[in-house]
């Protein structure tokens, strides 16, 4: 990842960047990919999937978004799929309306520290993900105000609680987890009337996310589904936040997955619990309600 790409990524809050697999390695990892959405079984009992999860460059590339020494696993290399839309296609203002939010709640100065207290979300893709494919969307530079707002308006308490997994929406539905919490608009033109950027990619490529910002799924137009390695990172030291749900899964896998890892790659996975708190959707945080 170059200094460019890492601007980019402070920029936008995403960045497209190239990994150095071989065509017969993206072929394994594909074959596993098929494999485990056929069978159903748990990627990290999939030799060839734990080779792609294990392979030096994406610590390295969560290393230098993270502006960390060390960095290790928030969660394993999970199979990701976007399949072929099979019902009448929403027009692109209601996809957006209706997917936009954000999954990692973080203060600006979370952002700018370092090591940065923040995920690296690190999406490998196994296929081609051309814009009608999925693609997901972004809004670029979203991040800032956002990680701004919560600066501004979260209590020092709540601050040192971050950062922390907590899906935020502009207009969050009744039924949402976080309702009544919810993310206002920060500028003349609403969110909802911003337009996102599909973020298309080759085979191989990886999307560096920072999902601090405003991103949606999208309905996929083709004929294949768009085939996604999701995989996120923290700096050692840094100590996350999960629902109780999430956090459950995570040490479960890691606790798998570190067994099946080469030795010299066993340290990518955390190999204790104090990393990560229970942090749930209740109790709310009253200065994040609608008015």
């Amino acid at each position: 990842m170059t200094d460019q790409q890492l601007a980019e990524y402070e920029e936008k809050g995403a960045v497209t960047i190239d990994s150095p697999l071989l065509d017969e390695e993206l072929d394994r990892a594909e074959t596993a990919w098929d494999r485990l959405k056929a069978s159903g079984d748990r990627p990290y009992d999939d030799p060839d999937y734990v080779d792609i999860v294990q392979h030096p460059y994406f610590e390295e590339v969560a290393k230098k978004v993270l502006r960390a020494e060390s960095v290790r696993l928030w969660w394993g290399l999970s199979p990701h799929e976007r399949p072929p839309w099979n019902k009448p296609f929403d027009s692109p203002r209601e996809q957006w309306a209706n997917g936009c939010h954000v999954d990692i709640q973080a203060t600006w100065e979370d952002f700018q520290a370092t090591p940065r207290r923040m995920r690296a979300e690190l999406w490998f893709w196994v296929n081609e993900v051309p814009e009608d494919r999925g693609a997901m969307r972004i809004l670029p530079g979203s991040h800032k105000p956002i990680m701004q707002h919560w600066s501004r308006i979260l209590t020092p308490e709540h601050k040192a609680m971050l950062p922390r997994v907590h899906g935020i929406r502009p207009v969050p539905s009744e039924g949402a987890p976080a309702c009544r919490e919810h993310l206002p608009d920060l500028s003349d033109t609403p969110w909802l009337d911003q337009e996102p950027v599909p973020y298309t990619a080759k085979r191989g490529q990886i999307l560096v996310l920072c999902s601090g910002g405003l991103h949606s799924a999208w309905q996929n137009e083709d004929t294949v589904p768009r085939k996604g390695m999701g995989t996120s990172w923290f700096a050692e030291g840094v100590r996350c936040g999960l629902p109780k749900n999430q956090r459950d899964d995570a040490l479960a896998y890691h606790k798998e997955l570190r067994k099946r890892l080469r030795p010299e790659r066993r340290h990518i996975v955390p190999d204790n619990e104090d990393w990560v708190f229970e942090t749930n959707y209740d109790p709310k945080w009253p200065e994040m309600f609608l008015p």
